[in-house]
């Protein structure tokens, strides 16, 4: 007697726990059996895609079939061919292997003799079948995908800050969810400060409560989903764009852009050029200061002396530079010192940051004349690219490169536009903010003596935007936080005097701009 393996396929586990499919193939298959004369050897359940023939059940099967050649079974039975598989060219080779072991597939619903080479025609209708109706489903899901994020929609689950939720008509949509909107929204801010490198950033973020992973962080810190915008991805002919969002943005889009500038490293702070969030204690400068031999980062070490610890920073080089770690820190400590304002020199500071505030009217309007002149330089540059194109200058290829070039620029300044055009709508402050800032100031040498090590190496990083030397003797500082170097300098320019104030209001105007 003839003996029967019968394979029974549906697509998801759902279908296997609640459908019917399963019991009906198996019915239909034993009931063909026995008028057949054919013996069930064995019943196999599997809820698996037929694309690919890497199903769980159908591997233990083949591995079967090796392993005894064969002998157990003369006839594979399902009852359809998109049972069997949905993929033409696997389908073949599948039915080679088969046949190698002397097994013949068989699907009672549309049977064939493969022995006759005739069969071989009706069977690739058979196989593609399936395989077309695959495509098209496939192929309507993406043109259906992509027209609902034309239209604004975010597709797939949600991503951090943001949870997937269903309106009373049933409609889908994002809406944000804390805390985890809390911790993105911070993360942003921290990445576009430029202080901290993006690791280091996503590590805080994980220990205030944030659930996502390093890799992912990753993705989602250039995902403009947060700005409240849609991607287009390319699509045949149809170039990758951005559509504004039907959900609530998280962060400002020039915020967003301003992050991609620093992770892009096209405006590098000292954060991004590999100074960590923690560090020693001891070591608070370490990643901060550069070798004066050698222009290379020094970083610093303890070295066990027969009681204690000691701490030096040194170059990691074969220059030899090396220095006590608490000379280096207490003459950097005489530094900060210079940067907290004179008896008298808070309100002085206050009166120029109000004057600088107060020309923002000026400042604004120059500022949207400048943005407004950078989009119409890119307009300018796409319009000479094109008449580049039709008179053969450039391929099309090099045309498509300048028109992206231009675009991303556009829309970059099209977001400072907005975001500048929403500071003068919403005001600021201002009292409180410089209320807050002097104290800060007043107390910056205590705030800092007194803080925990990554605060200070935040302190030290918001002060100084770019390493600077040691040459032994003392800290020579770069470029500096434009509202520390407005302290600095009246420090040193006014001293305890009070006059001169005028002088320092015009020179000063336009320097803080909040």
């Amino acid at each position: 007697m003839k003996r029967a393996c019968l394979y029974i396929r549906v697509s998801t586990d759902e279908q296997a726990d609640k459908g019917f499919s399963q019991r009906d193939q198996a019915e239909r298959l034993q009931v063909y059996c026995e008028k057949n004369d054919i013996e069930v050897g064995k019943v196999i359940f599997e809820d698996h895609s037929a694309k690919t023939f890497f199903r769980p059940e159908w591997i233990k099967l083949l591995a079967e079939l090796k392993k005894t050649k064969g002998k157990n079974f003369n006839y594979v039975m399902f009852t359809k061919w998109d049972r069997f598989s949905r993929n033409t060219a696997d389908a073949y080779q599948m039915i080679r292997i088969l046949t190698d072991y002397a097994i013949d597939p068989v699907a009672i619903e549309q049977p064939l003799d493969l022995s006759v080479p005739e069969s071989k025609t009706i069977l690739a209708v058979y196989l593609s079948m399936p395989e077309v109706e695959n495509d098209r489903r496939a192929l309507n899901v993406t043109y259906g995908m992509r027209r609902a994020k034309k239209e604004g929609r975010w597709m797939g689950v949600a991503p951090p800050g943001y949870k997937n939720k269903i309106t009373e008509d049933g409609k889908k949509y994002i809406g944000i969810q804390n805390p985890e909107a809390t911790h993105m929204k911070w993360a942003f801010e921290k990445l576009a400060e430029g202080i901290y490198a993006t690791e280091h950033v996503w590590m805080l973020a994980k220990e205030r409560g944030l659930k996502c992973s390093n890799s992912s962080f990753w993705i989602h810190i250039k995902n403009p989903v947060y700005c409240g915008k849609i991607t287009i991805h390319k699509f045949k002919d149809e170039e990758m764009y951005l559509v504004d969002g039907t959900h609530e943005p998280l962060i400002t889009e020039s915020l967003f852009y301003k992050v991609q500038d620093v992770i892009n490293s096209r405006k590098r702070k000292i954060g991004v050029n590999g100074a960590k969030v923690v560090s020693p204690r001891s070591l608070p400068l370490r990643g901060f200061l550069s070798c004066p031999h050698c222009s290379r980062t020094i970083c610093g070490s303890a070295s066990k002396g027969r009681k204690h610890y000691y701490y030096y920073y040194h170059c990691i080089t074969a220059c030899k530079v090396r220095y006590r770690a608490d000379m280096v820190n207490t003459l950097f400590e005489r530094l900060l010192k210079r940067f907290i304002p004179r008896p008298g020199m808070d309100e002085l500071f206050k009166m120029v940051v109000r004057d600088s505030y107060n020309d923002d009217s000026k400042f604004y309007i120059s500022e949207r004349r400048r943005i407004a002149e950078l989009i119409s330089q890119q307009n300018v540059r796409i319009n000479k690219s094109r008449e580049l194109l039709l008179t053969e200058d450039i391929n099309s290829t090099e045309y498509h490169s300048l028109k992206k070039e231009s675009m991303d620029k556009i829309v970059r300044y099209e977001a400072e536009l907005k975001d500048l055009t929403e500071r003068v709508s919403h005001g600021l402050d201002i009292e409180d903010m410089l209320e807050e800032a002097v104290s800060n100031l007043k107390n910056l040498l205590k705030l800092y003596l007194e803080a925990e090590i990554e605060d200070k190496r935040y302190i030290i990083g918001s002060i100084f935007t770019e390493k600077w030397v040691f040459d032994g003797e003392k800290h020579r500082t770069g470029n500096i936080n434009e509202a520390a170097l407005l302290i600095y300098h009246i420090n040193n320019k006014l001293r305890h005097k009070k006059t001169g104030v005028k002088l320092l209001e015009s020179f000063y105007s336009g320097l803080v701009h909040l």
